[in-house]
């Protein structure tokens, strides 16, 4: 089994989970982190996330603190917490100023009245 070589690296790894994910990056999790960069075995994994599962809160960001603690101590927690917000949180900011500086424009507004006409066809 390989460990992280510092906070950042592990940042970074959580970063890429992230980015990689929306709306449930678990399996990405397992494989980045148990079968590519061999951080955890599978059993260390499914116990996480069995501690993840019982905390209040998204399991990935439990298991982001359980493994930067396990790594780093509270550095490392908040390293692999601060990876897995930091870009998605960034990105929807950005998106939100966009929005706000083009929402009156019509191509935009046509744009999100056709978005919202084929969400709810996939939720009928």
């Amino acid at each position: 089994m390989n460990a992280p070589r510092s906070p950042g690296e592990l940042m970074r790894a959580f970063s890429a989970l992230a980015m990689q994910g929306f709306g449930g990056v678990l399996p990405v999790a397992q494989r980045e982190l148990v079968e590519r960069r061999q951080w955890l075995t599978r059993e260390q994994f499914v116990e996480t996330l069995s501690v993840g599962q019982v905390l209040p809160g998204p399991n990935i960001v439990n298991m982001s603190l359980i493994i930067g603690d396990h790594f780093f101590g509270l550095r490392g927690a908040f390293a692999a917490l601060a990876g897995l917000l930091a870009l998605p949180l960034l990105l929807v900011l950005t998106l939100a100023a966009l929005y706000a500086q083009f929402a009156a424009e019509p191509m935009v507004a046509g744009a999100l009245r056709g978005m919202a006409a084929v969400a709810a066809g996939l939720i009928i």
